[in-house]
């Protein structure tokens, strides 16, 4: 139960961080300059980063149990 549980947090963590990666998005295409622009932008490349890091880590862990 436990194990599942710290799952269940890293899928709800990397929900949240990739919503905060679209609001992102949005920041950009509803920017009035070039700083809320590029500021949208870098959240949703720093938050694609981390959920890609996530599942790296996710399935190199997995990797390291079975081998």
């Amino acid at each position: 139960p436990g194990e599942r549980m710290q799952g269940s947090g890293k899928w709800i963590a990397g929900g949240v961080i990739g919503l905060i990666g679209v609001l992102g998005l949005f920041l950009s295409a509803r920017a009035h300059d070039a700083t809320f622009y590029y500021v949208g932008l870098a959240v949703f490349v720093l938050s694609v980063l981390i959920v890609g890091a996530m599942v790296k880590r996710h399935f190199d862990m997995q990797e390291s149990a079975h081998g």
